[in-house]
């Protein structure tokens, strides 16, 4: 039996070691110390290299910890979902940038440190023997330490303070090699999902930062896989004329919002990794200037709740009419040691519903949508649609008037976008009718191609459009606003456009022949670049017949 052992260690020493494969994988799911547990699962798509372009890994959460003043998450990825093999990997970590792009921080700007943790071997028990005559034997073992089954190899991201934010689409450079199964160099390489981009610049390698800007991974969301878009529930559609936009982005710091006049206690602008977010400590009121309310209409708003309070903070928008009535009200309450977001909802005349939501990770914005159509009112939170009621009565408001309470603790209250649109006509009779549609409804991750699943009802549309009428060809056009390099910018524009004909082609089922795709940066705009809304009129996704 020694042997036997000695035999199988000798051939398992003398087996070649499994290649290490660089790549960039993008999270699929944020990562936070205030919602990961141990034993969590993660998941992330590969961006690079190409042969793996669009795969998956998954691995699990191995340690949360905040002590002496530091932050620290352990994870692992142990499999690669190649095609329809699995194979059994390691990882090591290079490097880490978050969801906007910047390396080194996370989505709050905390400086991190990525490193690597050895595995522990498996231990055998140790026995001790005892002697004397016990039945017909002369002893009996007796273990003196149970065995352990010993740890893999972990990937530790550490951050000074108590608190640690990595958001889905965060980017982490690996080394990684296969424990059994093929090596992953020799898998056969994926079918590129669409032609790459002439401009694309070419994979990056274990030690440099994902190919693009150097200070962002552009390139790695580009070659990311997309969400599967065809089955989701999601059926919000945002307005497609915007009538009232703010993203904070003009607001200066010690100065009050532009966009709003404030009473109350004092508000104050916060700034983090690319983002702006006006943020209210206490009890305050925020009114917008008169805006030009259609009859149908969408409201969305991202809110921000402090979760390391145990507070009830709350947001209550109200849509006012010109004699100071209200036409409806969308009331928001975190309760945040429950994870739960109650909500109220009312029309001219009453009360329309309200409801309890569960689950909702408060480290990440909540993104909340009233949308009015025919005397219709639907409610989403995430996404979700949480209410839907008709005979309605909501006459067009002529302003908002929002009333933040942080509760008995004063929590933080935040917002970073507010939208108001009309609501959005139909692709088919809009395409029929004039010959293009052009929408803000396909949303992308920051600087990236990769779809967001919240743009899946306007694809539904066009792809039973082009159902409906199997004779229609459309060419598909990417812009952006005219913030950062126009050449990057430019390059962008024409990956998001083939993003959306790959998805339309692989997950909708349209013909590829019947697509053509194209981006023009900052080019054409529909709005003023100096304003916000300018801003947000010019990042738009355009179908145009053939």
């Amino acid at each position: 039996m020694a042997a036997g052992f000695a035999g199988a260690m000798a051939a398992m020493a003398s087996a070649p070691a499994s290649a290490q494969v660089p790549m960039t994988v993008q999270l699929n799911n944020p990562l936070s110390m205030a919602s990961a547990h141990k034993g969590d699962p993660i998941t992330a798509y590969v961006a690079s290299p190409d042969s793996l372009k669009g795969d998956a890994i998954q691995g699990k959460v191995t340690q949360v910890s905040s002590s002496r003043g530091q932050a620290v998450l352990e994870f692992t990825f142990n499999v690669l979902h190649h095609g329809h093999t699995d194979v059994a990997i390691t990882a090591d970590i290079q490097s880490v940038w978050n969801s906007n792009g910047q390396q080194g921080v996370d989505e709050q700007g905390r400086s991190l440190r990525a490193s690597n943790t050895p595995g522990t071997q498996p231990s055998q028990p140790k026995v001790s023997r005892l002697g004397g005559l016990i039945g017909s034997r002369t002893g009996v073992s007796v273990p003196d330490a149970p065995a352990t089954a010993g740890s893999p190899p972990a990937i530790q991201v550490a951050a000074q303070g108590s608190s640690l934010e990595l958001g889905a689409g965060a980017t982490l450079m690996l080394s990684a090699k296969s424990t059994s199964g093929p090596d992953l160099a020799s898998l056969s390489p994926n079918v590129p999902a669409r032609p790459a981009a002439a401009s694309n610049p070419p994979a990056a390698s274990a030690t440099a930062p994902p190919a693009g800007a150097s200070s962002q991974p552009a390139a790695a969301g580009a070659a990311g896989g997309q969400p599967e878009l065809k089955s989701t529930k999601i059926d919000f559609i945002p307005g497609e004329r915007t009538v009232f936009f703010d993203d904070i982005s003009d607001m200066a710091e010690d100065e009050p919002p532009p966009h709003w006049k404030v009473r109350g206690d004092t508000v104050e602008l916060r700034i983090g990794g690319g983002i702006h977010q006006l943020t209210i400590t206490g009890h305050s009121t925020l009114t917008s200037a008169p805006i030009a309310f259609p009859e149908n209409f969408t409201f969305e708003v991202d809110e921000v709740f402090s979760p390391q309070t145990k507070s009830w903070p709350s947001a209550d928008w109200q849509f006012l009419r010109k004699d100071g009535g209200a036409s409806a009200t969308l009331s928001t309450g975190a309760r945040l040691a429950e994870h739960l977001l109650a909500f109220q909802a009312n029309d001219s005349k009453g009360h329309l519903g309200g409801k309890d939501v569960p689950d909702i990770d408060f480290t990440q914005p909540v993104h909340i949508a009233l949308w009015v159509q025919n005397k219709r009112v639907r409610v989403y939170v995430n996404s979700e649609r949480v209410l839907d009621v008709n005979e309605t009565d909501v006459p067009p408001p002529s302003l908002i008037h929002v009333d933040f309470n942080g509760g008995a603790a004063a929590a933080d209250v935040g917002i970073r976008r507010v939208r108001v649109a009309e609501s959005t006509p139909d692709f088919s009779t809009v395409i029929g009718a004039t010959g293009k549609y052009v929408t803000h409804g396909i949303h992308f991750d920051t600087d990236s191609d990769r779809l967001k699943p919240e743009s899946a009802p306007i694809l539904k549309q066009v792809a039973g459009g082009l159902e409906k009428n199997p004779n229609l060809k459309l060419e598909i056009d990417g812009y952006t606003d005219s913030v950062g390099d126009a050449a990057h910018n430019l390059d962008l524009s024409k990956r998001r456009a083939q993003a959306v004909a790959s998805v339309l082609v692989t997950q909708f089922g349209v013909d590829a022949g019947r697509l053509t795709s194209n981006g023009f940066g900052a080019a054409q705009p529909i709005g003023s670049n100096d304003t916000p809304e300018g801003r947000a009129e010019n990042r738009r996704v355009e179908f145009l017949k053939q």
